[in-house]
């Protein structure tokens, strides 16, 4: 399966993801400071969200979010931290309150094989490759290499976590110009 080439300018964030973070992961650490960075950059808390954001603004919102809500923090750690507010936060949109209940009803194993969806409805450019290695461990690669070291792999152990996996983790395994590769798996019961 070839994946979707959407070019870097015209790759989206959709609202949802900006929603489970600014309003409800963050929520009321988003201070007024933060709050101006953000719209400075072209996210306007005080407006309505827009339907989509541009992939580059999303990721400089991010670094600005992790510096003001998380100073001091070696960066990785920040990020981890980041990724398990923004699920618990994402988890109280409207879709994320669906999926977090499904995500329960699947289990781990599932649970990975619903990432591909999951993944892909938070923006117009994710694609998602799963390989089953054994029991409780899965490959995964994702077209896309984050400037955010930490973030997607608590992304995962979150989303692991909300499906009832025991001790979730995930790690890169290997990275290119293509994507990264990673390692996902749970203590099977």
């Amino acid at each position: 399966m070839r994946p979707r080439e959407v070019r870097l300018e015209d790759r989206r964030v959709f609202v949802q993801v900006v929603e489970g973070l600014l309003r409800h992961g963050v929520g009321e650490r988003v201070t007024p400071r933060l709050r101006e960075r953000l719209r400075q950059v072209g996210l306007d808390l005080d407006r309505p969200l827009l339907p989509a954001y541009p992939v580059t603004q999303w990721m400089h919102c991010l670094h600005i979010i992790l510096e003001e809500v998380y100073p001091g923090l070696p960066r990785e750690e920040g990020f981890r931290q980041l990724a398990a507010h923004h699920v618990e936060g994402y988890g109280q949109t409207l879709v994320g309150r669906a999926m977090m209940r499904l995500l329960r009803l699947l289990g781990p194993k599932r649970t990975v094989q619903q990432m591909v969806q999951a993944l892909r409805a938070g923006d117009n450019y994710t694609e998602v490759r799963l390989k089953e290695l054994g029991p409780g461990r899965w490959e995964m690669w994702m077209n896309s290499v984050l400037d955010a070291p930490g973030y997607a792999e608590a992304l995962f152990v979150s989303f692991l976590r909300a499906s009832g996996a025991a001790e979730p983790h995930a790690a890169i395994v290997r990275r290119d110009e293509e994507g990264t590769v990673y390692l996902l798996g749970w203590k099977e019961r």
